[in-house]
């Protein structure tokens, strides 16, 4: 196999852009990353609050379809 110069060259090349373009692009990728983290922070944190409204006003209105029993008052024990 022959070797081929302008290809050895263009690899060369093509290695050395990339590690250029990603250190000039990790930056980027970086804000990009906690912008994202932030975003599922904070509708996680709103789902939450949202699930727990629900579950108080589930509660009270089964509060409200069930009114409380009333319990017979515990009659004393006879002693032995």
């Amino acid at each position: 196999m022959k070797f081929h110069w302008p290809s050895f060259l263009l690899g060369c090349g093509a290695g050395a852009a990339s590690v250029l373009v990603a250190r000039q692009m990790r930056p980027l990728l970086l804000e990009l990353a906690t912008a994202a983290y932030q975003l599922s922070d904070t509708i996680w944190a709103r789902a939450t609050m949202l699930q727990e409204d629900v579950e108080d006003v589930l509660a009270e209105a089964k509060t409200r379809a069930r009114p409380p029993r009333k319990t017979p008052a515990a009659r004393p024990r006879a002693r032995a």
